[in-house]
């Protein structure tokens, strides 16, 4: 049997200001809560060949289903994004330039998925839901507030309508966005409790904040003396690559319905910043409970910030850690705080996922510290359970592959109290879904897929055009 692959969704990131070059790596943001009854269907968006198709099942708990000569062909993407259980987004990310998606229904009369909206946006490195809209954000450089010689960074929204196709755009000067001179970047969007949280990544600072705000270069040191670095990693020199804050975690809290207001700003020094990141693309490591509790997870990627001989950094100590935003509140709860790497199999966190109600999916370096420090060699086959209030983790150890012969997890798709996450293994086998129960840390294999590459999982109800 040909070995099959998922797409290994951000399998060798890390969250390193300036580390990776662009990248089109599929990801799924998933509709939790929902289950195949009556006439919904399961949606798989699997890869055979050069074409991507939309295929249906009534399970994911049992059998196996193909994609060859099945299912919608679709445009492929960069990312899936599911409104609901109404609509299936395909955003592609266009190696940075203008993106390109369409949203999917599941047409009423025939029972298939079909295409229901094009959309054409800005760059993308981070993406969500905000009402009505599937929302996205980067970081560019500006055509405005200049020093006379460089251009401000400023933030890039595009808000896709899901209802209507269409699109809009925003924009906010990034640029000293926390008080500290720093440009920013955003990771990662939750609706909760009537407002949107995102994690505000420091990026450094860039010509213009070097040159417009000097008083806030902690150590002149840090100011690139030369030109280095590759791809989205790249720099030039006079500016400052990396964040002088690896230490800190920052959330931006928005109440209305745009990016065009001022946002709260919540900050901690006991956890780094939250996000992942694999090349210039984001995922999110901040998530809400069924209650609206917001639980901010730091990898703890400060660690890898190293300087060299031509270029000083500022190297972070904090460890893997969790702390929480209660329901309402607009301060991190100072009664809350846990070291991941003190709990389970005491290693580092690499990705994170809500499953339902204070429980998450972690996904974690399999060797540790160590492993984190490796960057994209590392290994981060190894799943655990977290339970927020009762701040247990625990590693599933019991229904998954052997260790030994899992080469990569993809995003899960949780719904009905579980975690459905496809697991590739090297043993012959094809792609498969397990099911996580979280009360258990117990895993149970579910359907397989017959395809190259499965990118998404979800569930959507019948609709008419």
């Amino acid at each position: 049997m040909q070995k099959k692959y998922f797409t290994q969704a951000l399998a060798v990131a890390i969250c390193s200001a300036n580390l990776f070059s662009s990248c089109s790596e599929e990801h799924v943001t998933g509709n939790p809560g929902a289950s195949a009854t009556g006439t919904n269907q399961y949606v798989i968006a699997a890869k055979t060949g050069d074409a991507t198709y939309l295929i249906t099942s009534e399970s994911l708990d049992e059998g196996t289903i193909t994609s060859v000569g099945k299912g919608t062909e679709t445009i492929g993407g960069s990312y899936w994004v599911f409104y609901g259980t109404d609509y299936l987004f395909s955003l592609k990310y266009n190696n940075g330039e203008a993106g390109t998606g369409a949203s999917y229904i599941l047409e009423q009369s025939t029972g298939k998925p079909a295409e229901h909206n094009s959309y054409t946006f800005n760059r993308i490195t981070t993406y969500g839901i905000w009402g009505n809209n599937v929302i996205t954000a980067s970081t560019n450089n500006g055509s405005k507030e200049t020093d006379g010689e460089h251009f401000a960074k400023y933030l890039q929204f595009n808000y896709l309508n899901a209802t209507n196709g269409k699109t809009t755009t925003g924009t906010q000067i990034a640029e000293d966005f926390l008080g500290n001179g720093e440009f920013v970047s955003f990771a990662g969007f939750v609706e909760a409790n009537n407002k949107l949280y995102t994690s505000v990544i420091p990026m450094g600072m860039s010509h213009y904040g070097v040159n417009t705000f000097p008083d806030k270069i902690t150590d002149a040191d840090l100011v690139a003396k030369s030109d280095g670095g590759s791809g989205s990693g790249s720099y030039t020199a006079g500016q400052i690559p990396a964040t002088q804050y690896p230490d800190k975690a920052f959330i931006a809290i928005y109440n209305g319905n745009s990016f065009n207001e001022t946002p709260t700003i919540v900050e901690t020094d006991k956890i780094g910043f939250a996000c992942g990141r694999f090349r210039s693309q984001y995922y999110q490591t901040i998530w809400a409970a069924d209650n609206g509790d917001l639980y901010v997870f730091s990898p703890g990627y400060g660690r890898t910030a190293t300087s060299s001989s031509d270029l000083k950094k500022v190297t972070g100590t904090l460890p893997s850690g969790v702390m929480r935003i209660k329901a309402g509140e607009t301060s991190f709860d100072s009664n809350y705080y846990y070291n991941l790497e003190e709990l389970g199999n005491k290693k580092p966190m690499f990705r994170c996922w809500h499953i339902t109600q204070d429980y998450f999916l972690m996904q974690m370096y399999t060797d540790g510290v160590a492993g984190m420090m490796n960057g994209k060699n590392a290994v981060v086959t190894e799943l655990a359970i977290f339970k927020a209030e009762d701040g247990k983790l625990t590693t599933v150890s019991s229904g998954l592959p052997n260790q030994s012969s899992i080469t990569s997890l993809g995003t899960p798709f949780c719904t009905n109290g579980v975690a459905y996450i496809p697991v590739v293994t090297n043993d012959g086998n094809y792609p498969a879904l397990y099911k996580i129960d979280p009360a258990t840390a117990i895993a149970t294999k579910g359907i397989s897929i017959i395809a190259d590459e499965v990118a998404a999982v979800g569930l959507l109800s019948p609709k008419s055009f």
